[in-house]
């Protein structure tokens, strides 16, 4: 009897600490797209004072030659996979350390995040590629 009302007390407590989500946010899929230097890793929302972020953690590949040119793209999808607007945060994937075992997630992002008008789905991507402006 003593557990269960542990569990239950546990189970209230635990849903009182969750801040919810914007219902816009509440359905938006979120998928990490990684390269052939830069792994992505575990893209999710969370509320920070009131404002809606994108987190995830970045690391170097257990491959991976270099990160010179290596940035991240957040890309805005609608539900047809049409690309409704591009950002890139402030980060410099080339100073990820390379390590002689396989690495943990070394850099942190966290982004503010408006979305547009039918977001459906976000890609959190890591690139090599040169973007033209």
């Amino acid at each position: 009897m003593k557990t269960t009302g542990f569990i239950f007390g546990a189970v209230i407590l635990s849903g009182c600490a969750a801040v919810p989500l914007p219902p816009d946010a509440a359905s938006v899929a979120l998928v990490a797209v990684s390269s052939s230097a830069v792994e992505v890793y575990r893209p999710r929302f969370r509320m920070k004072e009131g404002v809606l972020t994108l987190e995830a953690y970045i690391m170097r590949e257990f491959k991976g030659e270099t990160t010179a040119d290596s940035h991240i793209d957040i890309v805005y999808l609608d539900a047809f996979g049409r690309q409704l607007s591009q950002e890139r945060p402030d980060l410099t994937p080339h100073t990820l350390p390379q390590t002689m075992r396989m690495p943990r997630p070394h850099a942190y992002l966290l982004f503010p995040v408006r979305l547009p008008n039918g977001t459906a789905k976000i890609e959190v991507r890591a690139d090599e590629r040169v973007h033209r402006p």
